[in-house]
């Protein structure tokens, strides 16, 4: 029980300058994308520490909301970084093409 209230601290000490921030100048400079992200991270967090919590009390958590909950939050951390990854293709597909236009562009001056 030490050894929890200590990584419980631990954590509480790593979380404090989010948590003293308010959410508004947390995300005032970020990305929508990034927004999302950081939302999810807490969310996630969140949950986790009361899983464990709920967990440490005995309490069943197969059938618990808060695994729902957790398994819903992984679901959107996928789809958000799928569309990352899809955002990356798409750049990487636009930069490929102005480079084909570019020797088109030469090619036709020449």
């Amino acid at each position: 029980l030490a050894e929890v209230r200590e990584s419980l601290d631990g954590i509480e000490a790593e979380l404090k300058p989010v948590l003293e921030t308010p959410w508004e100048t947390l995300v005032a400079d970020l990305e929508p994308a990034q927004k999302a992200k950081l939302s999810l991270i807490v969310a996630y967090a969140a949950d986790s520490l009361f899983y464990m919590y709920i967990k440490t009390q005995g309490i069943a958590t197969e059938d618990h909301p808060v695994t729902e909950e957790l398994a819903r939050i992984k679901n959107y951390m996928k789809k958000l970084k799928d569309a990352a990854g899809e955002g990356e293709k798409q750049q990487a597909r636009l930069k490929l093409n102005k480079e084909a236009a570019s020797r088109f562009i030469t090619a036709g001056l020449s």
